[in-house]
C-alpha cells in the first residue's frame, strides 16, 4: 500500500476500500452487511496507525457519496479529522500538509452536511470471451503481421478475459496452421531507465472488451491453434489493456520493428 499525493484517493488503500465497497453494493449486499464485510476484510489496516485513518476517511466518504453513510463510520472518520490522525505522514512537507488538511475539510463537509439520496449501483455486465487457450490471433498493419496466442483465461466478477502472449514471428502472412506450434514465445524487453520503452518490451497482455469492441471489431483474426505450453496456467499479464488499445500498441510497434 502507498500514497502518491495528498488527495483522499491518491492512495492505494483508499482506492481499494472504495472499489471493494462499491462492488459489494453492486452485488446487492445489504448496507449493514456490506459495512461489516469491509470492516472485517480490512481489520489489520484499521488497527494500523498509518493506514487506519485512511481507511475510515475513504469508507466514510464513499458511503456518503452513495447515500449510505453508516453513523459509526461517520463518527470514527470525524474523530480522525478532529484529532489529526495520520497527518504525521505529511509533516516533512508544509505544502503537502496544507493540501492534506484541505482534503480533510472537504471530507468533513461531505459527511456532516445533508446526505444525498440513497443510490443504486448496477453491476457491470460480465463479458465472457469466446476465445479459448491455444487460439492464435493475427493482427496486420502496413504489410506486417503480429501473432499472439491465448495462454490462459482470467476470470473475475466482470469478465472472463484472455491472457495473450506474443509469438516470435516476423512476416507479412501467418504461417500455415500446422506450423504455428514451431513458433516460440517472444521474450520481453528490458527498457533502460529514462529511455523510451522499445517495441515488444511487453509481450504478455490481459485484454478486455471496452465499449463492446471485441477482437473481431479491432482488426484481430483467429488463424489457428497451438498446444498448451509449460507455465501457461500461471503466465502473468505484464500489461492490462483492451482490444482497441492493444491494436494501437501493435500499430506503433510493427512498423518500427520492420525498419
Amino acid at each position: 500500500m502507498g500514497a502518491w499525493g495528498p488527495g483522499l484517493f491518491s492512495d492505494d488503500l483508499a482506492c481499494d476500500v472504495r472499489g471493494e465497497y462499491r462492488e459489494l453494493i453492486e452485488d446487492g449486499v445489504p448496507d449493514d452487511e456490506a459495512n461489516q464485510r469491509i470492516l472485517e476484510r480490512y481489520a489489520e489496516e484499521v488497527a494500523d496507525p498509518d493506514e487506519g485513518p485512511t481507511f475510515w476517511l475513504a469508507l466514510a466518504f464513499t458511503q456518503s457519496k452513495l447515500g449510505r453513510l453508516n453513523p459509526e463510520v461517520r463518527d470514527r472518520a470525524l474523530q480522525v479529522i478532529e484529532r489529526g490522525e495520520g497527518l504525521h505522514m505529511w509533516l516533512d512537507d508544509t505544502k503537502l500538509l496544507a493540501k492534506r488538511k484541505a482534503v480533510l475539510e472537504k471530507v468533513k463537509v461531505q459527511i456532516v452536511g445533508p446526505q444525498p439520496p440513497r443510490k443504486k449501483l448496477r453491476r457491470p455486465r460480465r463479458h465472457v470471451t469466446d476465445l479459448v487457450p491455444g487460439d492464435v490471433l493475427s493482427f496486420r498493419v502496413e504489410g506486417r503481421c503480429a501473432l499472439l496466442r491465448v495462454a490462459r483465461l482470467h476470470e473475475s466478477r466482470i469478465a472472463v478475459a484472455p491472457i495473450l502472449v506474443v509469438l516470435d514471428f516476423e512476416g507479412t502472412e501467418p504461417p500455415l496452421s500446422k506450423d504455428l506450434s514451431t513458433l516460440a514465445d517472444r521474450p520481453e524487453g528490458s527498457p533502460r531507465l529514462l529511455d523510451p520503452p522499445p517495441p515488444w518490451y511487453r509481450t504478455r497482455f490481459h485484454v478486455q472488451v471496452l465499449d463492446k469492441n471485441d477482437y473481431r471489431d479491432t482488426g484481430f483474426e483467429r488463424v489457428g491453434r497451438v498446444e498448451a505450453r509449460p507455465g501457461d496456467e500461471s503466465v502473468p499479464a505484464r500489461a492490462y489493456t483492451h482490444w482497441a488499445g492493444l491494436a494501437t500498441t501493435l500499430r506503433g510497434w510493427l512498423p518500427s520493428h520492420a525498419q
